[in-house]
């Protein structure tokens, strides 16, 4: 797990804190680098339309809303979709020119499925936690 040493570095609420922290800060590094190589891909296909561009922003957009929450299946979903992301930039490795790109798109997308799985697993242990302390 990624963030199993914040617990023990921060406390419970600090670990919250930082780990979301990074989920978030690795969506939108995601964000930024999808939105470049959207734009790169419009200019080199010839299209004057910003479609490309949508198609590839909206679904990682639209979960942007889970950062602001903290649901477990949220923060999954959020790890699902990046492993779209992976795949696109996997797809982006065979084009000439643009290889890097690929492999920072894939390397961003690896980050946010990483921390959101780990996330959403530490979300569910404290959770987990916090009932049983009620109960108590």
């Amino acid at each position: 797990m990624l963030f199993r040493t914040f617990e023990q570095r921060y406390g419970a609420a600090g670990a919250r804190q930082r780990a979301r922290r990074v989920v978030a800060i690795s969506w939108g590094v995601l964000l930024a680098v999808t939105l470049v190589t959207g734009l790169v891909l419009s200019q080199r296909g010839g299209t004057e339309t910003l479609l490309p561009v949508l198609v590839r922003i909206v679904p990682l957009a639209l979960l942007g809303v889970v950062l602001r929450t903290e649901r477990r299946r949220g923060y999954g979903w959020l790890a699902f979709v990046s492993v779209l992301y992976i795949i696109q930039g996997a797809a982006m490795l065979q084009l000439p020119g643009l290889w890097w790109l690929g492999l920072v798109e894939a390397l961003s997308a690896l980050t946010l499925l990483l921390s959101a799985g780990s996330y959403s697993f530490l979300i569910h242990r404290w959770q987990r936690n916090d009932n049983t302390s009620d109960t108590g």
